[in-house]
């Protein structure tokens, strides 16, 4: 069996699975429900038809790009390193910072690439269970840190699946008491209004990671980038791999931070959608609704499993944890168009009174 040349301690590994079916309203990933601006849409298409320059290799440190990063996040460029996506980033911090055999701190639910990428790296993922409202527990982290010396520490703010925040405080106090490797991902941060970005660089071992894919639109570019001090950067920037961010990406990205405007007129539209489903929902007999500073809302329901699958019957794709013991009577919900979120709450209104009957 091909298993066999596979390495030992990954023969039993799970991977990560993405939804792959057919849908009408696909509210489980997360993403963005607005596609690229007109205006963005018609420089790119400009552009391509002018000179390309795509028979050669991309801009190797994205020079451009982390400019007007840096710009947009009150930091300087060194301190900005691009990746293929979020999951690209936290894939070369694990071989940059932890050896084999090495312990990664990782909240549990959370994103669950915490722990693939550390045991694909080699490390050891020890995971840190988020309290019966999936709050943070830092008592369980600080006591996770003298039991097992981890070479890093790994939160989510605001977290995924459960959309809550972790205080600025909390993190610093962390960061100034420990001397590992702290990655706070703020995929959401957009949709929360509250970002370490600015701070961190004051930190030597506080590492922010930020993607194009959800307050931006680009999920389908693979667009993320984190920033930390100059010094941190320059040792990530050893393991990053040169020409990981291709062209196309890098300019869309570049095009769509100068059409901020925008950007903050549909994270407005978001926010305010999400405050109306959350409202609906709340509402609902047999729906636990989770408060959420994201672009998604977690809800409990009986038997999740059958009621995303009779949603999808209807072709609303939603995000099941069938698998997740903490997580499996939960569904996430992206929050999408108003059409959207209304013909979701509709029919998830008439499943649940056809199950009572």
């Amino acid at each position: 069996m091909m298993k066999e040349f596979l390495r030992e301690d990954l023969r039993d590994f799970q991977p990560y699975q993405a939804n792959d079916v057919e849908y009408l309203i696909k509210l489980d990933a997360n993403e963005s429900p607005f596609d690229l601006p007109d205006c963005v849409k018609k420089q790119l298409a400009f552009e391509l038809m002018g000179k390309s320059d795509f028979n050669r290799y991309p801009d190797p440190g994205g020079r451009e790009l982390r400019g007007a990063i840096a710009e947009a996040c009150g930091v300087d460029r060194e301190e900005v390193v691009l990746g293929n996506g979020s999951d690209e980033l936290i894939q070369i911090l694990v071989h940059a910072f932890i050896n084999k055999g090495e312990v990664a701190l990782c909240p549990v639910p959370s994103f669950v690439m915490y722990k693939i990428c550390t045991q694909i790296g080699g490390g050891i993922a020890v995971e840190i269970p988020l309290d019966e409202n999936f709050e943070y527990q830092m008592d369980a982290y600080y006591k996770a840190i003298e039991e097992y010396n981890p070479k890093m520490i790994f939160l989510c703010s605001p977290n995924n699946p459960t959309g809550n925040t972790l205080s600025e405080q909390e993190i610093i106090k962390l960061a100034e008491g420990y001397r590992g490797v702290i990655v706070v991902d703020e995929a959401y941060c957009e949709f929360s209004g509250g970002s370490l970005s600015k701070r961190i660089v004051r930190y030597p071992n506080i590492i922010v990671l930020r993607t194009f894919s959800k307050a931006m639109g680009l999920a389908g570019l693979r667009i993320g980038y984190l920033i930390c001090n100059k010094d941190l950067a320059l040792q990530i920037n050893k393991v990053k791999p040169p020409y990981n961010l291709n062209r196309f990406s890098q300019r869309a990205a570049v095009l769509m931070l100068k059409n901020q405007d925008i950007i903050k007129e549909r994270i407005r539209y978001i926010i305010k959608q999400r405050e109306e489903l959350y409202r609906q929902l709340n509402g609902m007999a047999k729906v636990r609704t989770f408060p959420s500073q994201a672009n998604f809302l977690l809800i409990q329901v009986p038997d999740a499993d059958r009621i995303a699958k009779r949603l999808l019957d209807e072709g609303i794709l939603v995000r099941g944890f069938q698998r997740d013991s903490r997580l499996k009577d939960c569904l996430r919900i992206t929050v999408g168009l108003e059409e959207e979120n209304r013909s979701f709450v509709r029919e998830l209104r008439r499943i649940l009174k056809e199950e009572r009957q």
